[in-house]
C-alpha cells in the first residue's frame, strides 16, 4: 500500500502559459510553479501552445526554473510550444535537457502508472 507521499509525487501539475515570456513578468510563472511544489506536485508540466514570444530573457527564465524544480525533486515538461518557442528551444538546446511533447496526451498516456495520476490545471497569463 502506498503512502500519501508517494501518491502526491504522482500528482501532476499542468499550467497552460498564455502571453510573452520575456522577462518581464517572472514571479508570475516562479510562483505558480512553487505554488505547486508545496503542494506535492513534482511532475510540472508548461502547456505553451499559446506562447506568442519568448526572448533570451524567457528562456533564462525558464532555466532557472527548471533548475530550481530539478533542486526541489520535480520533473519539468513542456507540451505543445507554439513551432516559434519550439525553434528556440532547439536553437540554444534546451530540448535536450527538458522533454518536450507535441500531443494532447502530454506523455501520461504511455505511463505505466498513467491511471495513477491526478491533473491539477491551471492558466498563467503573460499580458
Amino acid at each position: 500500500m502506498a503512502n500519501n507521499t508517494s501518491s502526491n509525487n504522482r500528482q501532476v501539475h499542468l499550467l497552460e502559459v498564455i502571453g510573452r515570456i520575456d522577462g518581464s513578468k517572472p514571479l508570475i510563472l516562479a510562483g505558480a510553479l512553487e505554488k505547486a511544489l508545496a503542494q506535492g506536485r513534482s511532475q510540472l508540466i508548461l502547456d505553451l501552445s499559446r506562447v506568442e514570444y519568448m526572448n533570451s530573457a524567457g528562456l533564462r527564465e525558464l532555466f532557472q526554473l527548471l533548475q530550481y524544480i530539478r533542486k526541489n525533486g520535480g520533473i519539468l515538461k513542456i507540451a505543445n510550444p507554439a513551432e516559434r518557442v519550439k525553434k528556440l528551444l532547439e536553437m540554444v538546446g534546451l530540448d535536450t535537457v527538458i522533454e518536450i511533447y507535441f500531443d494532447s496526451a502530454l506523455g501520461l498516456a504511455s505511463h505505466p502508472r498513467a491511471g495513477e495520476f491526478a491533473v491539477a490545471r491551471e492558466i498563467c497569463y503573460y499580458v
